[in-house]
């Protein structure tokens, strides 16, 4: 299997199809496994697709570390120049997002356009471990948590509804590609913990930023929506596609109207 060595862990990527290198990253404690329900299709017929485990997630190693946003950029930058990828176009989905937009400001000869679903420069949220997640897990347990935490932010109650079997069918793929729940914990820390809001305005890479608009949950300065308008509005040469009727894993699940956008952005010049 593909690894590439680093610090002492193994930190596992695959590549799919030929042309300029596209690297997907994934959201919070999840391996690449998700990227291949659509993404991989989509995007492989003309672009070298590079998804990779962040450790402590998949095939890569499971060493428990006190995780942090610069150690996953800095693995996968050490991909790229692993498979000799000069520049890459980088999608990176909610936490992900921070770490495209990380390799972005640490290595910014590497990635050429940058694009961010559901993102933001900060997690909107509470430092640290949320204490009201921790009492969530405690009485539903690990899984039970993941499942209702994500079936809540990630769509609507219509499409839920109306898709039963494909939402299903997503939580197996992501209750299988999660870290399991101590690894999870320090993910979620190096997510809580990480702000690059005053660099923002370093970025010089096009880039394209997603949001649901059903992604407009509580306070209006703490969720993903917010957080998106923040970057669109702080990124020099971001542009920001408002996704109607979608929650947080549009990507997944019904990925059509993002699809275009991403295409059409990459064919700007």
């Amino acid at each position: 299997m593909p690894f590439v060595n680093r610090d002492g862990s193994e930190i596992y990527y695959e590549t799919h199809g030929d042309g300029p290198a596209l690297l997907f990253c994934s959201v919070t404690g999840l391996d690449h496994q998700a990227w291949k329900f659509h993404q991989v299709p989509e995007f492989s017929r003309d672009h070298q697709v590079i998804l990779f485990d962040y450790r402590g997630t998949g095939k890569s190693s499971k060493n428990i570390q006190n995780y942090t946003i610069k150690m996953f950029t800095d693995d996968a930058a050490a991909i790229l120049d692993h498979l000799n990828v000069e520049q890459a176009i980088v999608c990176g989905h909610s936490m992900g997002g921070v770490v495209a937009q990380l390799l972005t400001l640490d290595y910014p000869s590497k990635v050429k356009k940058l694009i961010l679903a559901s993102s933001g420069s900060a997690h909107p949220g509470a430092h640290g471990i949320p204490l009201a997640m921790c009492r969530d897990m405690v009485r539903d347990g690990f899984e039970n948590y993941i499942r209702k935490h994500t079936i809540e932010t990630g769509w609507t109650k219509e499409f839920v509804a109306k898709n039963p079997e494909l939402i299903e069918r997503f939580l197996q793929v992501r209750m299988s590609g999660i870290a399991p729940l101590e690894n999870y914990l320090y993910f979620v820390l190096a997510r809580q913990t990480h702000d690059h809001t005053d660099r923002l305005k370093e970025i010089t890479a096009p880039t394209l930023v997603f949001v649901g608009d059903d992604e407009n949950h509580g306070a209006t300065d703490n969720t993903h929506w917010a957080a998106a308008h923040q970057l669109a509005k702080a990124i020099p040469k971001a542009k920001l596609v408002v996704l109607p009727g979608e929650g947080h894993h549009y990507l997944a699940t019904n990925p059509a109207a993002a699809h275009k956008a991403i295409r059409d952005f990459i064919k700007q010049e």
